[in-house]
């Protein structure tokens, strides 16, 4: 629905143009009603209108006036003219402030719905320009934002392909002289939970235009890194380069804590030139990211070449890592729960342990128990999200429990390996007459034993397994040969046609022949 103000110093010229847009239009509504200009003005703010029909004649603020200020203020509404006099200045005006239509009293329904539908066709068109300058925008900055992470992660490597595509995205002159600030979040995931309905991308477009909002300006550029957890700017050098990126990342660290309740780390690479250097400059800002504490709140920075100062922590010792592996190779569920309880407190006794520290002991601990046993499943946790000790907890946690999952998994295939020796042996006799006992019996097992054994490892029960098998087997031949349906049922184990093909109906939900056809064999 579009809205209409109608501006006019005479109530029955207001009336008689409301009546007449009610009247013929369904798609716009007259919302507002003004005496001259001046009031017309004060009431565009609340209104809001698309379209305007006024007349020129009118005391306080006279048309010509009121058409200069809304031309000035409101460029986006669309305005008709209705008068009384075809003056030259009035005609004059309109052309220079774009009117739309001019329509002389009185006026007529077919000039005034010409002229609205002119109006409605402009909002139109000026709706898809505006449509297509921000799809364009938006196109720009995706290709902006990807041939970055390229470059970055050095997937375009040719320099000349490198300098000729930042030109064309306009960006080449960031690469004069340039530090990599890359942002990293504590409470990522748990922001991104509970602030964001666990929509990671919906917190890394947040804070993304949080930090773009501050910068307010073209030459810093900002990107996502791959894995979209990270913020990295490409930051000019100045005289005063140092200073203004400080200022940025305090303010956005002070503006991120109070909205989202995150903490931001920051790594700063050394000065580089040139595009062909940013994979190395990226590559020392993220070093620097992993070279800020563990434990923190608020804002941590570390800078490329500053001075560290502390020895390195040991978390885990050679014995601790054979205990570790002894406990894996055993399946001793007990002890590897209490030695990775223990590996996270010694995390959290260490209080000057760097990122770095906590994810190079967090690796040498996966490769430990992935060499314990062969068949176990490692479960790959990210290390990029762990950079305190509310994330390390949290994936030990759950590390624990998808390894105690994998112990109780490889004990029931343990336990199920008389049941993969029957069902292979079901595989290659299934046309015999046989029952539980008689498979029981032939493998020296007490039959209800195997009974809640072979349902347990393969969810069905010994007669629901061996009519599936037999049923498939039916479905192959009915598919693959000509034979009659009372030959194939003899050759699954059915000696009774009739009932073969009942047991057939009620697993397929077609009777044999039916099945055949649908299948385009004859």
């Amino acid at each position: 629905m579009y809205r209409v103000m109608v501006v006019d110093d005479e109530p029955w010229g207001r009336r008689s143009l409301r009546k007449l847009i009610d009247e013929f239009s369904a798609v716009v509504e007259v919302v507002a009603e003004a005496k001259h200009g001046e009031e017309a003005l004060q009431l565009i703010q609340i209104s809001k209108p698309h379209i305007v029909v006024t007349d020129m004649n009118m005391p306080v603020m006279d048309g010509k006036a009121f058409l200069e200020q809304l031309f000035t203020i409101h460029k986006e509404i669309k305005v008709i003219v209705s008068s009384g006099y075809s003056e030259f200045e009035y005609l004059k005006a309109a052309l220079t402030y774009q009117v739309c239509d001019y329509v002389l009293k009185p006026v007529s329904i077919t000039d005034l719905r010409s002229a609205i539908d002119k109006a409605i066709e402009a909002l139109h068109k000026d709706g898809d320009l505006l449509q297509q300058r921000h799809h364009a925008m938006a196109v720009w900055k995706l290709q902006r934002e990807v041939f970055l992470q390229h470059v970055a992660n050095e997937r375009i490597v040719n320099q000349s392909d490198m300098w000729r595509q930042a030109h064309e995205l306009k960006i080449a002159q960031a690469f004069e002289a340039y530090r990599v600030v890359i942002l990293a979040f504590r409470q990522f995931r748990e922001v991104a939970e509970s602030k964001f309905h666990g929509n990671a991308d919906l917190l890394m477009f947040s804070l993304e235009n949080m930090l773009v909002e501050m910068i307010q300006s073209e030459a810093p550029l900002v990107f996502t890194a791959d894995e979209r957890m990270k913020l990295c700017v490409i930051m000019p050098i100045g005289d005063d380069g140092v200073a203004y990126m400080r200022k940025i990342v305090s303010e956005f660290q002070q503006a991120a804590c109070e909205m989202l309740k995150i903490d931001t780390i920051i790594g700063v690479s050394s000065e580089f030139s040139g595009i062909e250097a940013l994979p190395k400059a990226y590559d020392e800002a993220l070093a620097e990211v992993w070279n800020n504490p563990f434990h923190g709140s608020g804002l941590s920075a570390s800078i490329a070449n500053a001075k560290m100062s502390g020895a390195e922590s040991v978390i885990l010792s050679n014995f601790d890592m054979k205990t570790i592996k002894q406990a894996i190779v055993s399946k001793n569920d007990k002890e590897m729960r209490s030695l990775l309880e223990l590996f996270v407190q010694k995390i959290a006794a260490s209080k000057h342990i760097r990122i770095q520290e906590v994810h190079y002991a967090f690796t040498r601990l996966s490769e430990t128990i992935a060499s314990g046993m062969k068949e176990l499943a490692v479960p790959n946790q990210p290390l990029h999200q762990m950079m305190e000790l509310q994330s390390l907890t949290y994936y030990m946690a759950k590390m624990t429990a998808q390894l105690a999952e994998t112990f109780q998994h490889c004990g029931a295939q343990d336990a199920g390996f008389p049941v993969r020796e029957i069902t292979d042996f079901l595989q290659k006799h299934y046309f015999e007459e046989l029952s539980l006992v008689d498979v029981a019996t032939r493998f020296h097992l007490d039959p209800s034993y195997l009974s809640k054994l072979f349902k347990a490892v393969t969810n069905e029960n010994f007669i629901e397994y061996l009519t599936r098998l037999r049923m498939e087997k039916a479905c192959e031949l009915l598919r693959a040969s000509d034979r009659k349906v009372n030959d194939i049922s003899e050759l699954v184990g059915y000696e009774n046609q009739r009932y073969f093909s009942h047991v057939f109906k009620k697993f397929t939900g077609q009777t044999p022949s039916e099945y055949r056809e649908s299948c385009g064999t004859s």
